[in-house]
């Protein structure tokens, strides 16, 4: 039956969401058990994110927040973390306080505190160690890097996206929304880097910008000849999040095809951007009729699977 390969999609696209943060979370440096590192850029904010919305049925999470809360909290946007949550569910913007609290009073970082809230007991084993300092160096921490030596904030953040793109010619609008920064903070800073040279800008309507990677390679030391590449890992993982959330909520194997394909449809109306922004082909729930999109849907979540596993 139709129901019996959603649910086996559903389950596989958990699976690999999982999958995803290991490797996201090795490539880090932490010592998380076997599998392959992630070979794109990591986005810290979207890590930590998606790795809350799955902490409750996978608690080795835990220990990897707190891991972070104590090494790395330092290297978050706080500000864009909390841009980027409002995407979220509600139970996941609620964990983020108790990372904040982490982050506040294991890591003494003084910005989360406005964010904080009590950590339940669950959430922590302290002595549990998971060994060195981040890995700043290596390519998939490419914006944690630039993080580092630049500072905390929108021009790092858009030196690693234009890099990620190879090049490729951008207005503040598709800046903005890959990064979750309003437009007028990326106004002043393209205005900033272009007119340090650090980043190129086209005149016309609407204006665009680039870098050229070669210079940055070359400083950078990139052992592959190109930077990483750049994926909009955010609004993927707060559709991961979300569906968990809805699966979580139903009884998936006695809902009605109607019912499903019926939530299922709204679940997507909310969470495109997931596949625009990163040029997911999924299909259209209009070309199927009621229940038929419970197929649809299907296919969807199996081709975001292989998504995932090709580019994390």
């Amino acid at each position: 039956m139709p129901e019996k390969a959603f649910h086996k999609a559903l389950r596989h696209l958990h699976e690999t969401a999982l999958g995803t943060l290991w490797r996201q979370w090795a490539a880090l440096g932490a010592l998380t058990a076997g599998g392959k590192h992630a070979r794109g850029i990591v986005d810290p904010e979207g890590l930590v994110l998606l790795s809350l919305s799955l902490a409750e049925e996978e608690h080795r999470l835990w220990d990897l927040l707190n891991w972070w809360a104590r090494v790395g909290a330092t290297l978050i946007s706080v500000q864009r973390i909390r841009n980027l949550a409002g995407r979220y569910p509600d139970q996941v913007r609620g964990r983020l306080g108790e990372f904040a609290h982490l982050a506040h009073h294991e890591g003494g970082d003084f910005r989360w505190r406005p964010l904080e809230r009590p950590v339940s007991k669950r959430v922590i084993r302290l002595g549990k160690n998971l060994g060195r300092q981040p890995q700043l160096l290596v390519s998939p921490a490419l914006m944690l890097r630039l993080r580092l030596g630049l500072g905390v904030g929108i021009k790092a953040d858009l030196l690693a996206f234009l890099l990620g793109i190879g090049g490729a010619r951008v207005s503040v609008r598709t800046i903005a929304e890959a990064l979750a920064y309003t437009p007028r903070a990326v106004h002043r800073a393209v205005d900033d880097m272009a007119g340090a040279r650090l980043i190129q800008a086209i005149e016309g309507t609407p204006k665009l910008y680039h870098v050229d990677p070669k210079p940055w390679i070359e400083l950078l030391g990139t052992s592959r000849g190109a930077p990483p590449t750049w994926c909009e890992w955010p609004p993927v993982f707060a559709f991961v999040a979300a569906l968990g959330e809805w699966a979580e909520g139903q009884n998936l194997l006695k809902a009605s095809p109607y019912v499903l394909s019926s939530q299922a449809r709204d679940l997507m109306e909310r969470h495109r951007i997931a596949f625009t922004r990163n040029q997911i082909s999924i299909p259209y729930p209009d070309d199927y009729s009621g229940e038929a999109y419970i197929q649809g849907f299907e296919k969807t979540l199996t081709t975001l699977a292989s998504w995932m596993e090709e580019n994390a």
